[in-house]
């Protein structure tokens, strides 16, 4: 194989290493995406609890 072909493959090979982390950060960062919307649903729901009992308090 020619200097030329071995540089050429080994590149592809690199490229492809490259796009395999990519496809990996991308997927981390839906995971994160839908665990932050997550949150932000649960955090809604404790203030939305939280503002009906101060509006309607339970009796002791």
């Amino acid at each position: 194989m020619s200097e030329k072909s071995e540089l050429i493959t080994h590149l592809k090979e690199e490229l492809d290493h490259v796009h395999g982390d990519i496809e990996h950060v991308q997927r981390d960062l839906e995971a994160l995406i839908s665990h932050i919307k997550n949150l932000d649903e649960h955090l809604h729901h404790l203030v939305d609890e939280t503002t009906q009992s101060s509006i309607n308090p339970e009796p002791f």
